[in-house]
């Protein structure tokens, strides 16, 4: 008694400053989904679409860009990873946003093998909407290699085998052009489409 008569004062502060500290955590916990903590200016480019057309980067400004570098005969995580954003297009199909004020992009970085053909053969094998959804190309391996280093993504090729190990990393460009955000695809086994969801929206919103 004597001790909470002395010191229950500062017990009193310390505890209400433990429960700020914690209500404090906790609403950074909640917000950390949503939290856009990149900041890169994303390179430009100028790639062919399954039409033959030449898209660039700075031609889709205005929209929040979803890039995923892949390959088509990749024996593991790219297809995954396209399923789950196949979800992720739905959703945004359903609030409107998707094609209108989100694009995503996939981009092949095995280009010898990923002629127009291949890329629409494997492009088939999803539920993809073109009118959101554009699967482009660059004639040269080595510049499509320099252009994922450019956006901070790692690539390595088995010359033996021509298999990949690549980054299953789903790269958010801003309106604007500038990356703020990466996420790993399905190789994260917690990954699902509502938490890429939500960085979408709160680009859109941004």
């Amino acid at each position: 008694m004597r001790v909470m008569r002395k010191y229950g004062f500062a017990i009193a502060v310390l505890a209400l400053c433990a429960a700020m500290g914690l209500y404090l955590y906790l609403s950074s916990m909640k917000g950390s989904a949503v939290n856009l903590d990149q900041s890169l200016k994303a390179p430009n480019f100028e790639l062919t679409d399954l039409d033959n057309g030449k898209v660039t980067l700075a031609d889709t400004n205005g929209k929040v860009r979803v890039i995923y570098f892949f390959y088509a005969n990749c024996p593991d995580i790219c297809p995954p990873t396209t399923y789950l954003m196949t979800q992720v297009q739905d959703k945004l199909k359903d609030k409107g946003t998707f094609g209108k004020d989100v694009e995503f992009m996939w981009i092949t970085f095995d280009p010898k093998r990923d002629t127009t053909e291949a890329l629409k053969t494997y492009a088939s094998k999803f539920d993809i909407d073109a009118g959101g959804w554009k699967f482009l190309r660059e004639d040269s391996e080595e510049d499509t290699e320099k252009l994922m280093k450019d956006f901070g993504l790692g690539l390595v090729k088995d010359p033996s085998t021509n298999l990949f190990t690549h980054s299953d990393v789903i790269t958010f460009v801003d309106r604007e052009g500038v990356v703020r955000k990466y996420l790993t695809g399905s190789i994260d086994e917690s990954q699902n489409a509502d938490k890429i969801v939500d960085v979408i929206d709160a680009l859109v919103k941004k």
